[in-house]
């Protein structure tokens, strides 16, 4: 076999051949029961001729595509092998060169933990980059393959890779911005630069490489599009995109894994030239950076930078060229979705530019009976401004409306208006509400216009668009005024599904179904086995599923990067594809987006379902967790989101109905999602997925409590995790950054991780609830430790916030065991009053009353230096939430020992100080306090008791108080007041107006 392969002058046998030779190999080399082969090879890649060497790597390298694993056992002959290959090579584009790096590549996966490859991968990757770099503009195939290998590493081994980030980044800039680069090694090296910011961005950083890749990425972004009024600016699917779309979306990864200050003053300094510049395709590019930032960037734009970009982008929608009006209109959108709730102060001065720029397109396309190229954008701009904006949306509905309703004429030649305008009734009904009552009827007719289209028309395109519209307003309008229309809607929910298989009709019908849950309840029990059994399909199925050969175009994500080792008799081509590849591999295979889509609503539309038809749904739920739990470990983060939070409402469910059987069934589903969870915040690489796994946890310890903790391991399974994202150690977070403290600029961590980490310390306080006191103290010194580090002047203004937070939502829990950790709280506490922002201050006064009320007598000690510290703050602080904590905290320290306060000096400094004037649960606090104090007969009280009672009365008659119990206990109180000093009473709400006196005598008289 070996002869026939060296003999052998086809190559699609040739090639089978050294299959053939590699399937026998996977069974054979871990026992080294067939030495020839690799001596056949070594022998051939040993000699002087060229022919042969290539002959024998390109063996190789189809034979490592099928199992690599079995053959890291020869892991130091290959060593060897590679090394004098790489090394002796003064021919960079010879072939034996390009064979050995795919073999390199496809042995990574395997390498991890043998050093001796590590390092070998190390010493060569600079000749490799040399080779990858000769190769870049003579063949583009043979380049992109070989950039797999970076690819791999930083995804397999990013220690190989990291001491020469510098090197790879800035090769793979030169390809990026040489014009002659073709367009897919352009399109690669871009994608690298994204996967390098993601997995290093510290070290990117360091080498001073932010701006520079900046540069490039712009200049990218100002290409000229194919099609300049539809064109795209980001993709989903790796093989639609453009140089456009990968640097767009490379920005876009800078945004979210670098600190705002690192970036966006150096974009502004790009972005405003180009902006006052004339040309057109720069000026998209500005406008094209200045929306990628929204997002990853949202706390600092918000609060520096808003008011400039949205003058800025107003101006663009009005430009002339379609090209930049809708860069622009994209940037509005952008804005809308993650620069809230800022954003929406400014919908006075945006809505009306928005309807205008509606209202002239819409004389347009009357004028030239065809769609102009900004439809979509100017639509995705107002569909997210409406969306975000909420009932401050109310008084537009009137012109709004008007617009909507003369988009959906049926009369009117435009499908892509009515798409359009049909989604953005949907954001219009989540936002408004009830508001949109008296539209009701007029929408409702609309919408069964194209829900009963003619399946022939060409209106039956965006039935789908309908129905998701329909369950929008099912879900928002109120159920009282939905409920005439739930039989009939469930009718035809049901009998669309049975009439189609088509995806997009499925979802769309599944969401309808959420929202009848909402308003029918139990009633909709009868339609579930049919309703539940088609979602379950739904997850089951395997439609979508798409075998591609070769370079072949396709609309659909890639999800199955490699196959099943018993896959291995598939035939690959001599050059070097391989299934193991997303994009290079000869047969792959991936699901199309529609079919993702139906099984994520299907997964939620369970959760919803489950919800809110509550003992009804019990049957199902055993079912629907064992199917959707598959789908936990899914490709697409979305589907892992979806069933996260489909699992988890499936165990509060089986919480809340508690029975023998229930609680059974719950013990046996936490069994299983604890640890999943557990699995995905470590190894999980999108960080909205781990944020989602650690609101999960979250959730859990609220609503079930100390149940979650009945299985074993599951208390240190949580709590581990959050030290580790705390720590810095989960897959998703930039590792660099781990253990250091240091005072370093480039250490300060981008919004969005500092988002993952506020996710982790949201778990801290309802895990502190859930476990004992005692429990906690085993957890609570590495707690405090950790929290304590974020409280320092180089952690942001958030962070800070956080991290003073979270300790002080752990007081109340730790309670008297506090006494170990007062000197280093107290010195915590203290230090963030003196703090330079408004929030951080709030929040450590707030953690002292905290500490002060559930302290106890472990506090009484500290008291005198508490008051200074408190008086200090008072006598400067300006902030109302702040000094509405302070005189919380005065209260508190009265409520537990009175004794230990002078009174007769602090009394009359804290009645100045109030009513509170923003934070209104510490009115509990002052509340209690006084009623203490009048319970007692403490004769300060009755000094100042005119001035007491104007508080009071003020709470009362604002509404001021947290909850039920302090709003009756202020109730009984005020009557105690008026009953034991009714002139007193009289004459301190005499002032009052006449409203509030008459609700004060409604009170009293009750």
């Amino acid at each position: 076999m070996l002869q026939a392969l060296v003999n052998e002058q086809e190559k699609l046998v040739k090639n089978s051949i050294a299959q053939f030779i590699g399937v026998i190999g996977k069974h054979e080399f871990p026992e080294n029961c067939w030495p020839e082969v690799l001596q056949f090879i070594h022998t051939l890649t040993s000699g002087e001729n060229n022919f042969d060497k290539e002959l024998g790597m390109y063996t190789l390298s189809i034979m490592t595509e099928i199992a690599q694993s079995s053959y890291i056992v020869h892991a130091e002959s290959f060593a060897i092998l590679f090394t004098n290959i790489i090394n002796q090579l003064t021919d960079l584009k010879l072939n034996v060169g390009y064979y050995t790096i795919i073999t390199m590549k496809n042995l990574v996966p395997a390498i991890a933990g043998n050093q001796q490859m590590i390092n070998v991968y190390h010493s060569l990757l600079p000749k490799i980059l040399q080779i990858i770099n000769t190769v870049a503009m003579d063949d583009e195939k043979k380049a992109v393959d070989m950039f797999e290998l970076i690819e791999e590493l930083i995804e397999y081994a990013v220690s190989v890779v990291a001491p020469h980030l510098k090197l790879i980044i800035e090769m793979c800039l030169q390809l990026a911005s040489n014009n002659a680069t073709p367009k897919i090694v352009q399109i690669k090296v871009v994608g690298i630069v994204g996967w390098l910011i993601r997995s290093k961005g510290k070290v990117v950083q360091k080498n001073k490489l932010v701006e520079p890749i900046i540069d490039v990425l712009i200049s990218l972004m100002a290409q000229q599009p194919e099609d300049e009024g539809n064109e795209e600016y980001f993709l989903g699917d790796p093989d639609q995109f453009t140089s456009i779309t990968a640097a767009t979306q490379t920005l876009d990864l800078i945004a979210l894994h670098i600190p705002a200050e690192k970036v966006i003053p150096y974009i502004l300094t790009k972005v405003e030239p180009a902006i006052q510049g004339g040309d057109i395709y720069f000026q998209k590019a500005a406008y094209l950076a200045l929306a990628v930032l929204a997002e990853g960037c949202s706390e600092c734009i918000r609060h520096k930078y808003l008011q400039d970009f949205l003058k800025c982008v107003c101006t663009a929608i009005h430009n002339p060229n379609a090209v930049v009006r809708n860069a622009a209109f994209f940037a509005l959108g952008q804005f809308a979705e993650h620069l809230q709730p800022e954003i929406s102060q400014y919908s006075s001065e945006l809505l009306p530019v928005l309807f205008e720029c509606l209202r002239q397109i819409f004389v347009q396309m009357a004028a030239e009976r065809k769609d102009p190229p900004s439809l979509d954008r100017l639509f995705y701009a107002l569909e997210t401004f409406c969306e975000n904006l909420d009932e401050g949306l109310v008084p537009y509905l009137p012109t709004l409306m008007t617009r909507i309703f003369e988009a959906l004429d049926p009369e009117g030649f435009s499908l892509q208006l009515k798409r359009v305008a049909l989604s953005t009734l949907g954001s219009i009904a989540s936002a408004v509400k009830e508001g949109l009552l008296p539209y009701f009827d007029r929408v409702i007719e609309f919408l069964k216009i194209y829900i009963n289209s003619d399946p022939n028309s060409e209106m039956h395109q965006i039935q789908c668009y309908a129905i998701e519209s329909l369950a929008v307003v099912a879900q928002f309008i109120g159920p009282d005024n939905f409920r005439p229309l739930t039989g009939d809607c469930l009718q035809l929910g049901l009998k669309i599904l049975n009439e189609t298989s088509d995806p997009d009709i499925n979802k769309s019908v599944y969401a309808l179904f959420s929202a009848l849950a909402i308003n029918m309840k139990e009633e909709l029990s009868p339609a579930l086995p049919k309703i539940v059994n088609d979602m379950i399909e739904s997850i089951q199925s395997s439609e979508g599923i798409v075998t591609h050969y070769d370079d072949e175009d396709k609309d659909e994500i890639d999800v199955y990067a490699e196959l099943s080792e018993e896959d291995d008799d598939i035939e690959e081509d001599i050059d070097g594809s391989s299934t193991g590849s997303a994009d290079s591999a000869q047969c792959r295979y991936s699901v199309e987006n529609s079919y993702n889509e139906e099984k994520e609503q299907a997964c939620l539309s369970l959760k919803d379902i489950c919800v809110n038809t509550g003992v009804a749904f019990l049957p199902y739920i055993e079912k629907c967790f064992e199917e959707i739990f598959k789908l936990i470990n899914y490709p697409q983060d979305d589907i892992r989101k979806a069933s996260v939070e489909a699992l988890l409402q499936f165990c509060i469910s089986l919480h809340k109905f508690s029975t023998p059987d229930n609680k059974q069934s719950l013990y046996r589903a936490l069994q299983m999602f604890v640890p999943k969870c557990a699995e995905l915040i470590r190894i999980d690489e999108e960080r909205s997925v781990v944020m989602v796994c650690l609101d999960a946890y979250a959730t859990l310890l609220d609503e079930i409590k100390g149940e979650v903790f009945v299985i074993d391991g599951h208390r240190e399974a949580i709590m581990n995790c959050v030290i580790d994202v705390l720590n810095l150690k989960t897959m998703c977070q930039d590792t660099d950054l781990a253990g250091q403290t240091e005072n370093n600029d480039d250490d300060v961590e981008a919004e969005q991780d500092e988002l993952l980490l506020e996710s982790a310390g949201d778990v801290i306080p309802k895990f502190s609830a859930a476990v004992r006191p005692d429990d906690l103290m085993s957890y609570f010194p590495n707690i405090l430790q950790l929290l304590s580090a974020r409280t320092k002047k180089q952690h942001s203004l958030s962070q800070r916030s956080f991290a003073f937070g979270t300790l002080a939502e752990c007081m109340k829990s730790l309670g008297i065991y506090v006494e170990k950790f007062v000197p280093t709280l107290l010195n915590l506490w203290f230090t963030g009053a003196r703090d330079s922002a408004d929030e951080v201050r709030n929040n450590a006064i707030f953690g002292l009353g905290e500490m002060i009320l559930h302290g106890k007598d472990k506090i009484f000690s500290h008291y005198p230096e508490i008051l200074q510290a408190l008086s200090t703050s008072v006598s400067k602080e300006a902030h109302s939430g702040t000094l509405d904590n302070i005189c919380g905290a005065l209260a508190k320290m009265i409520i537990v020992n009175p004794n230990a306060i002078p009174l007769d000096q602090v009394f009359p400094a804290f009645v100045q100080k109030l009513p509170l004037r923003d934070d209104f649960q510490e009115n509990e606090a002052v509340i209690k306090c006084i009623f203490s104090l009048y319970q007692q007969g403490n004769p300060v009280l009755k000094e100042h008791l005119l001035d007491v009672i104007k508080v009071l009365a003020h709470v009362y008659c604002e509404n001021q108080t947290p909850n039920d119990d302090v709003k009756n206990l202020l109730n009984d109180f005020l009557k105690t007041i008026n009953r034991d000093f009714p002139q007193e009473f009289a004459n301190s709400v005499s002032s009052f107006e006449s409203s509030s006196q008459n609700s004060l005598q409604a009170l009293l008289s009750s």
